[in-house]
């Protein structure tokens, strides 16, 4: 699906799904009434694999139904959302159901202006409640999905966005790298079981704060098992938390971050950040005074190759 101008929808423009199977267990002993597809095993293949959106531009879309996306999927896999620009929408320019099979690259987009008539989302809402059976990951029966790959978009968290990225309840497995992020509440989330969602190398500009809602700093107290968060540049307007009670196994794949706050200074864990970075915590990541706004440009660019 490509190099199409979508106008005027009264709902989602582009949107797939498929079917699992009716079995609940192995030998299907345990079964849901004949074609209720809804079971945990997606090895048949019943589902939109490799489906390539490509090159569109998408606005003024949701006109009725306002939990309405540029894409929407459900039960699919291996998606490349791939160069396009969607701008004035209801609700997340992409969303995804749940983690089915994984193995989904999200590259080159431009999203802008969402969430204009909603809140708690952003550019991209994601997801991921259940355990689906598949060998995407690698050619085995699990539920471990593929990663998904995100990278190289330019996300503009305006209007009522939570974060330019909201992965949601429990999203999982997923690698977020050098995209360009403004505004938000939050750089990375991962919250109600949310696990193995690493950031690296992306531009977080003007958020509220680096990472947040979910991790064991914040009121949450989800851990968020096997996240990482390394090599960002992070343009606070609230919080960097360092290292600051991190799970161990987030901590292993943290570190690294340039980041700045409007003065220069920062408290981590109730001293400054210089103290914190003495005790042993957090030593390769510097902080700054936010930039001016050509410098943030000409990252951006850079990283985008504009």
């Amino acid at each position: 699906i490509e190099d199409n101008e979508f106008f005027g929808i009264g709902d989602s423009v582009l949107a797939a799904w498929g079917d699992t199977s009716e079995c609940l267990n192995e030998n299907c002993s345990l079964a849901l009434p004949t074609g209720t597809k809804m079971g945990p095993d997606g090895r048949a293949g019943e589902q939109p694999r490799g489906t390539v959106v490509r090159g569109n531009l998408a606005r003024e879309i949701g006109l009725w139904q306002k939990q309405s996306s540029l894409w929407f999927q459900a039960v699919a896999a291996e998606s490349v959302i791939d160069g396009n620009v969607f701008f004035n929408g209801p609700r997340a320019a992409l969303n995804f159901n749940d983690g089915f099979g994984g193995g989904d690259e999200v590259k080159n987009n431009l999203l802008a202006n969402t969430c204009r008539e909603s809140s708690d989302h952003g550019p991209w809402n994601s997801w991921d409640r259940v355990p689906y059976i598949t060998t995407n990951a690698n050619g085995k029966a699990s539920i471990v999905p593929k990663i998904r790959q995100v990278h190289h978009n330019f996300m503009l968290g305006t209007y009522n966005s939570q974060e330019a990225m909201d992965t949601d309840d429990g999203s999982a497995y997923i690698h977020t790298y050098a995209n360009v992020m403004v505004y938000g509440d939050n750089g990375l989330k991962s919250d109600f079981g949310g696990h193995d969602h690493v950031w690296e190398k992306n531009l977080l500009y003007y958020v509220g704060n680096c990472y947040g809602s979910g991790f064991e700093s914040f009121s949450w107290g989800w851990p968020g098992y096997n996240d990482g968060f390394r090599n960002n540049t992070c343009v606070f307007r609230t919080s960097y938390m360092s290292d600051c009670k991190l799970h161990p196994s987030f901590e292993a794949n943290f570190g690294g971050n340039d980041v700045y706050s409007a003065d220069g200074t920062l408290k981590v864990c109730g001293m400054d950040f210089a103290e914190w970075q003495k005790q042993g915590h957090d030593q390769t990541t510097t902080l700054g005074k936010w930039p001016s706004a050509a410098q943030l440009v000409a990252k951006a660019k850079a990283l985008l190759h504009f």
